[in-house]
C-alpha cells in the first residue's frame, strides 16, 4: 500500500465533520498528547510531521500504521517508538477515530481542491484548482491539468470556490499533452526541459544555455530552497530534478516525491511510498536518483523493488509493478530511462547473494517486455567464466543501478554493472565473472547483449562499474569515431568504439597503484591485488557521481577520488537477504583527497585539475558558455571555467554534495540552475 500526501487537503479537511473519539481510543488520546502532538500537532492534523488522519483515507491499514509508530520512519526526525504494543494499539485506534469518512463520496469530498479563477494584471482569466499557496505564490492545475505556480505580483485578483458552466478563452487552451518520444530524442534543443536523468540520451549533461557565463557566473544567487524533510544516513539527496513546463519533478531518499513550481520551490503535490519494515539493501542504502518520464507519467524505482507509474499531475499510482524480491536483498534506487514504448530498469543489491538483471517495461501497462541478466545461466555465452553450479549464478550480483544511455541511431543501450558477488572474496567464484563490472551494449528491442567490455575481471575489490557512459563523437588517430567514454571506479578512462566495443583508448586518469597500463588483450596489467599495499578504496577512482563532456572543447570533466586502501578477504556466509561482502576494507583516510579533473579523450591527458580537501562524491555539468558547476565534500557549489581550470564562483550549502550532479534549464527568459545537498533542493539565478 501507498501513502499518497496531496497537499490541497489543507483546505478540503475543513469540509471533514469533526469526530469525537470513541470510548476506545480515549486512553490513545492521552498518550499521543505525550508523545506525538508536538510534532504533528494537538488535532493530529499536522504540524512539523504530517497529517496523521489522513493515512486512511489514502489506504494505509492499522497494521501498517502500527509498524511505522513502532520502527519509526529512517531517515527522519521519527524515532523508533520504546511504547509498548498495547499503547501504540490505543494511539492507533486515536488516530483512527479522528479519520474522516472513508466512503468512496466522502473521500472524493475530501479530495476535491479549492475551484479558483485567477485573474492576471493583464485581465487573463485562468481557471483551476489550488493545489498549494502562501503569501507571495499560488499553485494549481488548470482546467487543462497543466500545472502552473503564479506569483501573486503578477495577478490582480483571486476568485475562490467560483464555477462556471461556459468555458472562458483561457479554458479552451490546449490540455498539457505530455511528454512524447519524440520529446525524449530532442533532448536538451528546448532548453527550458530536462527530461531524463542526464538531461538527454548522450549522458554528457551539457546544456547548450549561455546566459550564465565566465562574465557573470559571480552574481549567481539562490532564488529558493525546497526542504524534503528526509535524508540518508551517510549518503546523500542523490535525485536530478526533470524539468517540464514550469515544474521540476524529483525523488528523494526513502521514496519520497514532488511536483515542485520551479519558480517558488512551492509543491503542487507530495508522494510517500508506504515501505515494509524488512527492508534489505533498501534500508542499508534509502536513496532514489529521480524519474524516468513519458506522456502523463512519472516512472519510479522503489526500495522494496517495485516499479511504479505516477500521474504527473496528480501524484497518484497509476500502476505498481513488482521487480523483484526485496526480501533476499534487491532493491532499486535508479532514475527509469523512457524509450520509445519501454521503460528501462535496473536492479540494486549486489553486496547481498542476488543475481543482476536489466529489464524493460510497458509504460502503458507496467508488464514487463524483456529481462537480460547479467550474470549468465549455464550455456550462455560469458557463462564459462563462473564456476559450476546453480547457487553460485543465483548470487553472482552484477547490479545495474545507475542510469545508462541510449543511441536511438544503433537502438543500443550502453548500461554499466556492479560487481560479482561476494565483494571482496573471488575463490567461490574463480574466472572473470562476466558480465559483472563491465560495460554492455544491449539491443533495445530484444534485450539481447551486442557486445560487452569488462572493465576490471574478477573484482576483489567492490569496483562497480555502474556509471553513466557518455556519448560522443570524437576524434581519434586522425578520424572521427562514434565513442562510448567511461571514467572508471578501478581509476582508468576509457573510450571505445560504440558501435562494436572496440578499446580506443585506456589510461589511469587516478595515481592508482593497482594497474598502470592496459594489456593488448584489453585487461589490465595489474601491479598490486590490494590485499598488501594501499589501492583505490571500495569507492574507487570515482563513482556513480555523473561526469560531463563538453564537445565544443574537447574536454570529459570527473570528479576524481584519490584513496589508499587494502583489502582484507574473509570467507562469507551466504544466506538470502543478508550481506555478504566477504571480507573488510582498511583505509588510511589521512593520504585521501579529491580533485575535479578536465581530460582529454582523444589521449586520456590531464588537462587541468582542481584539488579538493577530501574525494568528492558530487556530480558535474557543463554548458555551452564555457563553465563547468560541481560540488564537494565539505558542501561547496561550484563552477569553474572549463579551459582552464580557474574557480569562479561557490556557494557553501552546509552539507556535502554526494551523489548528485547540477541540472539547468530555462523559465521565464532566465537561466536557472539547480542542486541537490542534504536534506535540500537548490536553485539559482543571476541576481
Amino acid at each position: 500500500m501507498v501513502v499518497l500526501i496531496i497537499l490541497g487537503l489543507l483546505a478540503a479537511m475543513a469540509m471533514a465533520m469533526a469526530q469525537a473519539p470513541a470510548p476506545a481510543a480515549v486512553p490513545g488520546a492521552n498518550l499521543y498528547a505525550a508523545t506525538c502532538a508536538a510534532c504533528h500537532g494537538a488535532d493530529a492534523k499536522g504540524d512539523n510531521g504530517p497529517n496523521l488522519t489522513t493515512l486512511w483515507a489514502s489506504g494505509a491499514t492499522d497494521d501498517r500504521v502500527f509498524d511505522t509508530i513502532r520502527r519509526g520512519v529512517p531517515g527522519s526526525v521519527m524515532p523508533p517508538s520504546r511504547a509498548g504494543d498495547a499503547e501504540i494499539r490505543a494511539i492507533v485506534a486515536y488516530l483512527k477515530s479522528l479519520a474522516p469518512a472513508t466512503s468512496d463520496a466522502a473521500r472524493a469530498a475530501a479530495e476535491r481542491p479549492q475551484p479558483v479563477t485567477l485573474v492576471t494584471t493583464t485581465g487573463e482569466r485562468i481557471r483551476g484548482e489550488r493545489r498549494n499557496e502562501d503569501a507571495f505564490s499560488i499553485q494549481i492545475a488548470e482546467t487543462g491539468g497543466r500545472l502552473q505556480g503564479y506569483l501573486k505580483r503578477d495577478l490582480r485578483e483571486i476568485v475562490r470556490g467560483e464555477r462556471h458552466d461556459a468555458a472562458t478563452a483561457a479554458d479552451r487552451r490546449a490540455p498539457d499533452r505530455g511528454v512524447t518520444y519524440r520529446d525524449l530524442l530532442d533532448g536538451l534543443r528546448d532548453p527550458a526541459r530536462w527530461l531524463t536523468f542526464s538531461g538527454d540520451y548522450s549522458g554528457r549533461r551539457h546544456s547548450p544555455l549561455t546566459e550564465i557565463g565566465r562574465e557573470n557566473v559571480d552574481r549567481l544567487a539562490p532564488e529558493w530552497t525546497f526542504q524534503t524533510g528526509t535524508t540518508t544516513r551517510g549518503r546523500g539527496f542523490e535525485a536530478t530534478p526533470l524539468a517540464w513546463d514550469g515544474v521540476l519533478y524529483v525523488t528523494g531518499s526513502n521514496d519520497l516525491a514532488w511536483a515542485l513550481d520551479a519558480r517558488t520551490g512551492r509543491p503542487f503535490w507530495t508522494y510517500r511510498r508506504e515501505l515494509p519494515p524488512d527492508l534489505t539493501y533498501g534500508a542499508q542504502a534509502p536513496v532514489n536518483r529521480g524519474f524516468g518520464m513519458l506522456g502523463d507519467r512519472l516512472f519510479m524505482t522503489t526500495l522494496d523493488a517495485h516499479l511504479l507509474a505516477v500521474d504527473r499531475r496528480t501524484g497518484r499510482i497509476a500502476w505498481d509493478t513488482v521487480i523483484a524480491d526485496y526480501k533476499i536483498g534487491y532493491s532499486a534506487t535508479m532514475a527509469p530511462l523512457a524509450l520509445d514504448g519501454k521503460v528501462i530498469v535496473g536492479i540494486s543489491g549486489g553486496e547481498y547473494p542476488t543475481r543482476g538483471f536489466l529489464d524493460a517495461y510497458d509504460p502503458a501497462t507496467g508488464s514487463r517486455i524483456w529481462r537480460f541478466h547479467t550474470v549468465p545461466a549455464p550455456g550462455e555465452p560469458g557463462s564459462d567464466t563462473w564456476p559450476a553450479g546453480p547457487d553460485i549464478i543465483a548470487r553472482g550480483g552484477g547490479g545495474t543501478w545507475m542510469t545508462g544511455t541510449y543511441d536511438p541511431d544503433l537502438n543500443l543501450l550502453y548500461w554499466g554493472t556492479g560487481n560479482p558477488n561476494p565483494d571482496y572474496y573471488g575463490e567461490g567464484r574463480r574466472g572473470d565473472n562476466l558480465y559483472t563490472n563491465s560495460l554492455v551494449a544491449i539491443d533495445a528491442a530484444t534485450g539481447t547483449p551486442k557486445w560487452h567490455y569488462q572493465f576490471t575481471p574478477h573484482d576483489t575489490h567492490d569496483w562497480d562499474s555502474n556509471h553513466v557512459p557518455v556519448l560522443a563523437d570524437v576524434a581519434i588517430g586522425g578520424a572521427t569515431r562514434k565513442v562510448v567514454m567511461v571514467a572508471n571506479r578501478n581509476g582508468f578512462f576509457y573510450v571505445l568504439d560504440r558501435r562494436d566495443g572496440t578499446l580506443l583508448l585506456g589510461k589511469p586518469f587516478t595515481d592508482t597503484t593497482w594497474a598502470r597500463e592496459i594489456g593488448r588483450d584489453g585487461r589490465p596489467i595489474v601491479l598490486n591485488d590490494g590485499t598488501r599495499d594501499c589501492v583505490p578504496d571500495q569507492w574507487g577512482g570515482t563513482n556513480f557521481n555523473p561526469p560531463s563532456f563538453d564537445p565544443s572543447l574537447g574536454l570529459i570533466f570527473v570528479n576524481a577520488r584519490e584513496t589508499c586502501a587494502v583489502f582484507v578477504p574473509q570467507t562469507p556466509v551466504n544466506a538470502p537477504g543478508k550481506q555478504n561482502f566477504g571480507g573488510v576494507v582498511r583505509v588510511d583516510r589521512e593520504k585521501a583527497y579529491g580533485a575535479l579533473r578536465a581530460i582529454d579523450p582523444a589521449t586520456g591527458a590531464r588537462r587541468w585539475e582542481f584539488r579538493l580537501p577530501s574525494p568528492s562524491m558530487a556530480g558535474v555539468m557543463t554548458t555551452a558558455s564555457g563553465l563547468v558547476f560541481a560540488g564537494d565534500n565539505e558542501g561547496n557549489f561550484m563552477a569553474f571555467d572549463g579551459r582552464t581550470g580557474a574557480n569562479l564562483w561557490r556557494y557553501s550549502t552546509g552539507t556535502p554534495i554526494w551523489g548528485a550532479a547540477p541540472m539547468t534549464y530555462m523559465l521565464d527568459g532566465r537561466q536557472h540552475v539547480v542542486i541537490a545537498s542534504g536534506t535540500t533542493l537548490l536553485q539559482f539565478a543571476i541576481r
